[in-house]
């Protein structure tokens, strides 16, 4: 493909080739843009992390990468964290899976959190098929990854807190010491997306009655955003993995073989309590 008037080249994710030229102002980089200023004066109101925690879980994330990896990732963060911002700014679905009553009101309609999930890293799946360019693949995964993490805190496997209730412990869920206080506990690899979904909010809804009643904030954020930063670790080499099979994924990312299998599926199972 010749060379283009007001066109660049972008690095290409999949390999040595590239996609050719893309435009100067691509569309993610619009809407970062847009995300960073309605975030000065707007927060979503049933969010399950601020948006600082967002950013701070991927990045905790990209820090336990394989270095191969991390390398090829790191200078495209524009987009992955403006995807990870994303969907709380357009709600289409609910970002919880409830399982845990807080006040003994009857449970909301079905979620669509875990077909949300399966829907963007499906998607990612098949964008780096194709071939798509590094920026629009890693907006979907950041999007993705906001469900990921929006099951890992505790109050969205429940349901009955207020607005106001919810929020005032959000607000308190940062946690700033992961990469000296943790580590990566190895990769694990996803097959099922939706199937994770659940198994996340099963794993967060221990801590849900714990941090709404007793308002243990400090002890369960460390224990949720452990987890949060190991399935986003665990989601994005899985997207790979997924994607390319596991000689190209260690060529090309460094991506190791998994330390165990994604467990079978128990979301039929979950019930609410």
């Amino acid at each position: 493909m010749g060379h283009a008037s007001g066109r660049r080249e972008r690095s290409h994710f999949v390999g040595k080739g590239t996609l050719g030229r893309v435009r100067r102002i691509r569309a993610s980089t619009v809407l970062l843009g847009l995300l960073v200023l309605v975030q000065v004066s707007w927060s979503s109101p049933s969010s399950a992390w601020t948006l600082e925690g967002h950013r701070l879980i991927a990045l905790d994330a990209l820090s336990a990468l394989p270095p191969q990896m991390r390398e090829a990732l790191t200078p495209h963060l524009s987009p992955l964290l403006a995807g990870v911002e994303e969907p709380d700014f357009f709600r289409v679905v609910s970002h919880k899976i409830p399982l845990i009553s807080l006040r003994g009101t009857p449970p909301p309609p079905r979620s669509g959190a875990s077909d949300a999930l399966k829907q963007f890293a499906t998607n990612a799946q098949e964008m780096l098929r194709l071939g798509r360019d590094l920026w629009d693949v890693l907006f979907v995964v950041g999007q993705a990854t906001h469900f990921v993490q929006d099951l890992n805190q505790p109050l969205h496997a429940g349901w009955g807190e207020t607005r106001t209730e919810h929020n005032e412990i959000e607000v308190r869920m940062l946690y700033r010491s992961w990469q000296k206080e943790h580590t990566y506990r190895g990769f694990t690899l996803v097959r099922d997306y939706s199937c994770f979904a659940y198994q996340i909010a099963q794993t967060s809804s221990q801590h849900t009655r714990t941090l709404f009643f007793d308002r243990d904030i400090k002890r369960v954020t460390e224990l949720a955003w452990d987890q949060a930063v190991n399935d986003t670790a665990n989601l994005w080499q899985s997207i790979l993995w997924n994607t390319f099979g596991p000689v190209r994924a260690a060529q090309m990312y460094g991506i190791s073989a998994p330390v165990e299998p994604q467990v079978a599926c128990l979301s039929t199972g979950l019930r609410a309590k």
